[in-house]
C-alpha cells in the first residue's frame, strides 16, 4: 500500500519522479499505511521559481541566463537530487520541481542526527534498540524534518555539502517553496473551526507538518488567549461594579499578570522544546549563504576554510545602518503623527463646512496609508539588514525583528502617548490661538475620554480591519481573480497556463502549483508583531478601557484559526525550521513592561 502511493502519488503525475531500486526496497519494508514515507505531491518536496526578463536589448541577457540555469541544475545533480523544469505561468518563469531520493535523505539525517547528539539536541538515538527516536531511521521522520533536511541541502553552502541555492545569491531565482499538502490541511482547518480550545495534540500536528517555528507561534497565542481570561474577567468585573479603572491596586494587578505570564510562557516553551526535540538546537548555527567574506579562514573548530571578514567592518556596517533605521522610523512617526493631528483637528475642532464628509478622511487614511508606509519601511529595514551581513540566520532573524518592531511601535503607541502626555496636559492652550485665527470650534475642554476613545479605537476598529485585510481581502481576491484573467485571456493576453492542454497527464498537478505560485510568503513577523503590539495595550492601557483583555480574548480566538485558515489556505507554505522558542519576541514582551 505504502509503496504504491509512493511511487504513483498523484496518478496523474508518477512519471515525474520515479523511484529507484534502494527506495523501492525501504518502501517495501515499511508497509504501514501511516509511515510518513507516503509522501503527498509525488515526491515533489520543492519547486525553485525561475524568473528571467525578457529584454530583447540586453544582448548578454540570454546567456547569462542560460549559464544560471545550467548551474542551477548542476548544484541539483551534485548533492544527489532529482529535478523537472516545467514552464510557468508566463513565458518569464520556469518551474523546478525537486525531489529528494531516499538514500540521499538517509545520509543526510545521519549527517544531522549525529550533530544533533553531540550538541545535545537530541539525547537519545544512537541505539538502534531505542524506539524513540532511532539514529537514522527515515520511517520515523515527519513531514516538516523531511522538508527542512530537503530544505538545507538546497541551500546550504558547497563546502557543507549543499546545493548553494538561494533567491538572495542568483538574481534569477525568484523563490523556493514547499506545495501545500491539501489533505492535511483541509483537515486542520475543518477540526480547529468544530474546537473552542486547542490541545498540546493538535500542536504536535502542527509542529509535524508546518515545523517547530510555526508551531511555537500557534503555542504561544493559545497560551496568551487563556492566559487574557483573567485580566478579561477582572476588567468586566470592575465595569459593571462601576469601580474606579484608574485605582492603583488594578493598576498593580495588571502589571503582575503581566510579569507572571511571561514568566510562565518562558517555562512553557522550555518544556515543549523538550517534547519536540529541539532544546539547544540553536547551538547550531548554519552559515547563511548570503554571508561573503573578502577572504577565507580556517575555522579553528572544524579546521575548514570559512569566509571571512574582520569584526570592525561588521561592526562599521551595523553602525552605518543605524541612521538608516533612524531615518526610516522619523519619517514614520511623522507620518503617524500627520494623520493623527488632522484626525484631531477634524473631530475635536472643526466645524466649518464639509464636516460630516471631513470627519471620516483620517480613518481612511490611516487604514490606506499606514499600512503602506509600513511595509515600506519593513522593506526598507530588510535591506539594511542585509547590509549589515548578518553570519547565521539566528542573528539575522533578530535584528530584523527588532527593526520591524520599532515600526509597530510607533504606529500602535503614538497617538497614544500624544494624547497622553501632550494633548491632554496642554490642549486647553490650543484653543485661544483657534480663535484668533477665527477657525469656528465646538470644542470645551480636554478630558479623559478621548485617550479611552482612541485606544477604543485601536482595540476594536482596528482589529477588525486587521481581520478585514487578513481573512476577507485574500478571499475576495481568490474569486475576482480569475473572472478578471478570463477577461484578460479574452483580450488575447493568455500565459502558459491558460494554453494547457486538459489532457495533458500532468496538468491538474500542474494547475495546483502554478496556483500556489501566485500566494504570497507568508511573514510569521506580522502576526507575531500583532500580538506582541496587543498585549502591550493589554498591560500598559487596562487602566484606561477595562473592557481592553476582554475585546481581545475575543478576537484572539478568532486569530488563531483565522491564522490557521491563513497559513494553509491564503499563503504559500512555510518553509519548516527549527527554533527553541519564540525567540526574540519574547523580549520584546519584556520591553512593554
Amino acid at each position: 500500500m505504502a509503496e504504491d502511493m509512493y511511487t504513483a502519488g498523484p496518478q496523474t503525475f508518477s512519471h515525474l519522479f520515479p523511484v529507484s531500486a534502494e527506495d523501492q526496497q525501504t518502501l517495501t519494508s515499511s508497509s504501514s499505511d501511516d509511515s510518513p514515507l507516503v509522501r503527498d505531491n509525488a515526491g515533489v518536496d520543492y519547486v525553485i521559481v525561475f524568473r528571467f526578463p525578457t529584454n530583447e536589448k540586453d544582448l548578454g541577457l540570454q546567456s547569462r541566463v542560460e549559464a544560471s540555469l545550467t548551474r542551477l541544475l548542476n548544484n541539483l545533480s551534485r548533492v544527489g537530487l532529482r529535478y523537472q523544469v516545467k514552464p510557468g505561468r508566463s513565458s518569464n518563469t520556469l518551474l523546478v520541481l525537486v525531489g529528494c531520493p531516499l538514500t540521499t535523505l538517509r545520509e543526510e539525517l545521519e549527517r544531522e542526527r549525529i550533530r544533533d547528539f553531540l550538541l545535545g539536541i537530541r539525547v537519545r538515538g544512537l541505539d538502534d534498540n531505542d524506539d524513540d527516536a532511532g539514529f537514522a531511521d527515515i520511517n520515523d521522520l515527519t513531514e516538516a524534518e523531511r522538508l527542512r533536511i530537503v530544505y538545507e541541502i538546497l541551500t546550504s553552502p558547497e563546502a557543507d555539502g549543499g546545493a548553494n541555492i538561494s533567491p538572495n545569491v542568483d538574481p534569477f531565482i525568484d523563490s523556493i517553496m514547499a506545495l501545500h499538502n491539501d489533505e492535511f490541511e483541509k483537515h486542520l482547518v475543518r477540526s480547529w473551526s468544530r474546537k473552542w480550545l486547542i490541545n498540546n495534540e493538535d500542536l504536535l500536528h502542527i509542529r509535524n507538518h508546518f515545523g517547530e517555528k510555526i508551531a511555537f507561534y500557534f503555542a504561544f497565542l493559545q497560551n496568551y488567549f487563556l492566559w487574557l481570561g483573567a485580566p478579561a474577567v477582572l476588567g468586566t468585573s470592575i465595569t459593571i461594579l462601576g469601580f474606579n479603572p484608574l485605582s492603583p491596586w488594578f493598576s498593580l494587578a495588571m502589571l503582575l499578570w503581566s510579569i507572571i505570564f511571561i514568566e510562565v510562557w518562558k517555562r512553557k516553551e522550555q518544556e515543549l522544546a523538550v517534547q519536540w526535540n529541539v532544546r539547544n538546537c540553536s547551538k547550531h548555527e548554519r552559515r547563511r549563504l548570503e554571508f561573503k567574506g573578502e577572504k577565507t579562514a580556517r575555522d579553528q573548530v572544524t579546521g575548514e576554510e570559512v569566509p571571512f571578514r574582520p569584526a570592525y567592518e561588521i561592526f562599521m556596517r551595523r553602525a552605518m545602518s543605524i541612521p538608516g533605521v533612524a531615518i526610516g522610523a522619523v519619517l514614520l512617526s511623522v507620518i503617524v503623527a500627520c494623520v493623527f493631528i488632522l484626525q484631531l483637528f477634524l473631530h475635536e475642532y472643526y466645524t466649518g463646512p464639509f464636516h460630516q464628509y471631513l470627519h471620516y478622511t483620517p480613518t481612511i487614511g490611516y487604514v490606506l496609508l499606514i499600512p503602506t508606509m509600513t511595509n515600506i519601511y519593513s522593506a526598507w529595514m530588510r535591506m539594511l539588514n542585509n547590509y549589515e551581513m548578518h553570519k547565521t540566520e539566528t542573528s539575522w532573524d533578530y535584528h530584523y525583528t527588532q527593526k520591524i518592531f520599532i515600526a509597530n511601535f510607533l504606529v500602535a503607541y503614538l497617538s497614544l502617548f500624544f494624547i497622553a502626555w501632550i494633548y491632554i496636559p496642554f490642549g486647553d492652550h490650543v484653543l485661544p490661538y483657534l480663535t484668533e485665527l477665527n477657525v469656528s470650534h465646538s470644542h470645551e475642554k480636554v478630558d479623559f475620554q478621548r485617550l479611552r476613545g482612541q485606544l477604543v479605537y485601536f482595540i476594536v476598529t482596528g482589529q477588525i480591519v486587521g481581520f478585514a485585510t487578513e481573512m476577507l481581502l485574500p478571499y475576495a481576491l481568490k474569486l475576482v481573480m480569475p473572472k478578471i484573467k478570463s477577461i484578460f485571456s479574452k483580450n488575447g493576453k493568455t500565459d502558459v497556463r491558460s494554453n494547457t492542454s486538459g489532457n495533458e497527464p500532468d496538468s491538474k498537478f500542474m494547475e495546483k502549483i502554478y496556483k500556489e505560485v501566485d500566494l504570497p510568503e507568508y511573514n510569521i513577523y506580522t502576526d507575531y508583531v500583532e500580538m506582541v503590539i496587543q498585549y502591550g495595550y493589554v498591560s500598559m492601557f487596562s487602566s484606561v478601557w477595562p473592557l481592553t483583555a476582554l475585546c481581545c480574548m475575543v478576537n484572539d480566538w478568532i486569530e488563531l484559526r483565522g491564522d490557521a485558515v491563513k497559513v494553509c489556505r491564503y499563503t504559500r507554505r512555510p518553509i519548516p525550521s527549527r527554533a527553541e522558542g519564540a525567540g526574540p519576541w519574547v523580549g520584546n514582551l519584556v520591553g512593554r513592561l
